[in-house]
């Protein structure tokens, strides 16, 4: 099977994301990294690092990870090239239209697929809010973002003694029995086991299940950890009372990385123009393992 070769513009974090994803992948292969000739050497990074992404010869498809205001012109400039493109700009409702129209238009005229959106949100939790409504139509959808901190606990938790840093967190679990997950950055003489027998048997804890958790650094946690609850709640009248719940919690950059790449792998089945996730059929996100995708989740 031929590899997908893919190419990344931008590398800040949601580009360096992208290429651990494709580096990960035994179908695809990074070609190479288009950066700004200004911008700094890009350190650990073994690929060619280039200022136009006609230097890495003939790519499949891009990657664009550059900030938001400047997706449309990078944009641009790859469909003009006659390479395909997935970008996740994050922009919703009207505004959203708007850009997928436009991007539409230069697709078409230069006759070149590209999928925008794909990322975190918009993308993968379009996805789950759009599947919900199919399943409870007439009702409506709560979306409470969050990092998931209880400040009370967490302060609660950096005043114990041997911790540096912590973050207390919510979590629900598979009975729906509040969990509370505490994440501590420890004094370098601090005994981990006493940490957590401190803190699980301190007054304020007593009251829910809680799990210690030691790690490197709750700032870098903080930066990384996203949470996310969807709710869809069946119109009210309708005899099934149905009601849907996603709580998910994720590294934004990391899995708006992975919705991108899922996005490149439908690329060669589509026809020129513009597409959000909404307009791909699902097996087109695994691409030449479509089959066995239907075969192992169907």
């Amino acid at each position: 099977m031929k590899k997908t070769r893919l190419a990344i513009v931008g590398l800040g974090n949601l580009g360096r994301q992208c290429s651990e994803a494709i580096l990960a992948d035994p179908a695809a292969v990074l070609a190479g990294v288009v950066r700004r000739p200004e911008s700094a050497p890009a350190s650990g990074l073994k690929t060619p690092a280039v200022t136009h992404i006609s230097e890495l010869g003939e790519v499949d498809a891009a990657l664009v990870c550059v900030p938001p205001d400047a997706v449309m012109g990078v944009a641009k400039a790859l469909l003009q090239s006659r390479i395909p493109m997935v970008e996740c700009a994050r922009l919703h409702g009207e505004a959203f239209l708007a850009h997928k129209s436009e991007i539409h238009r230069a697709a078409l005229h230069h006759r070149v697929p590209a999928v925008v959106g794909a990322g975190c949100d918009p993308g993968a939790l379009s996805l789950f809010r759009s599947q919900f409504a199919l399943l409870a139509p007439g009702g409506h959808t709560e979306t409470s973002r969050h990092t998931g901190s209880s400040l009370h606990h967490t302060l609660a938790a950096t005043g114990i003694k041997g911790v540096r840093s912590a973050l207390a967190t919510e979590r629900r679990a598979m009975d729906g029995a509040l969990q509370r997950y505490v994440y501590v950055e420890l004094e370098p003489s601090a005994d981990a086991d006493e940490v957590e027998a401190a803190i699980v048997n301190d007054p304020i804890f007593l009251d829910e299940q809680t799990l210690v958790f030691a790690v490197p650094s709750v700032a870098a946690l903080e930066e990384t950890d996203h949470g996310v609850m969807l709710e869809r709640h069946a119109a009210p009248g309708e005899t099934s009372h149905a009601s849907f719940l996603l709580e998910a919690r994720y590294d934004e950059a990391g899995l708006a990385a992975r919705v991108m790449l899922a996005a490149a792998r439908a690329l060669p089945f589509l026809q020129a123009g513009a597409y959000s996730l909404l307009d791909l059929p699902p097996g087109a996100l695994w691409g030449e393992r479509r089959a066995a995708a239907e075969k192992e989740w169907m």
